[in-house]
């Protein structure tokens, strides 16, 4: 069978051919575009899911036209189309969407510091800086610290952040459970 003045299975295999590479560059640059131009789509149609379609379409229809050749070639296209969309359907749903979705934005505001309770870890003179350490769900904080008091606070103390100072220092006091 001929299209566009070409074998099918031609065509099969340019889409196969195609497939890779569109993935290939998707590999390298998708992240850049998907900034570029906002096409990372959380739907039915997405990259991801349009060139999978394009590379299991190639691939199925090679195969196809080459194991079934007792099979009319309109067939082959037509079980061709439908397992490719039922099976990227179904990677779509239970792979690429739960993965897009358990992303998580690790990034913070210093700000939303203010108030958390966190630990010396090296000791805070009366009069100087030291570190602390603040647990977060995403890890953990280190940060340079003084004492809002003016207190020593050894390592180990429990702290309160009260405020940050333009520096980003972090103006600690003694935390009592």
């Amino acid at each position: 069978m001929e299209m566009f003045g070409y074998s099918i299975e031609s065509i099969y295999l340019f889409l196969l051919i195609a497939g890779v590479i569109l993935t290939i560059l998707y590999i390298l640059i998708g992240d850049l575009l998907e900034g570029l131009i906002n096409i990372g789509i959380d739907g039915l149609f997405n990259p991801i899911t349009i060139i999978g379609y394009i590379t299991l379409v190639g691939g199925f229809g090679y195969v196809l036209e080459t194991i079934a050749f007792f099979m009319a070639p309109w067939t082959i296209l037509v079980i061709n189309l439908l397992i490719s969309a039922i099976v990227i359907i179904l990677v779509n749903y239970f792979i690429i969407l739960p993965f897009k979705r358990s992303e998580k934005n690790t990034s913070y505001s210093i700000k939303e510091l203010k108030g958390a309770v966190g630990e010396v870890f090296t000791t805070i003179p009366a009069d100087g800086f030291g570190e602390i350490i603040i647990s977060r769900p995403h890890g953990t904080v280190s940060k340079a610290a003084k004492s809002f008091d003016g207190e020593v606070l050894p390592e180990g103390t429990n702290i309160l952040v009260i405020d940050i100072d333009e520096e980003g220092v972090f103006l600690v006091s003694k935390h009592y459970d």
